[in-house]
């Protein structure tokens, strides 16, 4: 199982937006593609400047499981572009953003 990560620093005063738009456009052609079990938190950092807009910004990790390898190379060679190429182009200069991909080693379960 493969853990799909990606990290947005987004001005906050088109935070709102952007959630939604991860909600309802993102995370619907990810499971179209296999992914499940999408996360989207909030990372409690301090408060930083987009120094190219002077807004202050947020930070969120969006995290989703691809039950393996080639369903996780196919998501993000045929779809993940067109996603990203959407963000920069409804917000640009607003929102920053990497990736990383990661094998999931161990996972339980906790209660």
């Amino acid at each position: 199982m493969m853990l799909l990560n990606t990290t947005f620093a987004v001005d906050a005063n088109i935070a709102r937006d952007f959630i939604r738009f991860i909600d309802k456009e993102f995370l619907p052609v990810a499971a179209s593609e296999g992914l499940y079990s999408a996360l989207l938190c909030n990372i409690r950092t301090a408060t930083e400047k987009n120094l190219l807009t002077g807004q202050p910004t947020l930070c969120y990790a969006l995290q989703m499981r691809a039950p393996s390898p080639e369903h996780a190379d196919k998501f993000k060679t045929d779809r993940l572009p067109e996603l990203y190429t959407e963000i920069s182009r409804r917000w640009p200069s607003a929102v920053a953003f990497f990736e990383t991909t990661m094998d999931v080693v161990v996972e339980r379960h906790l209660r």
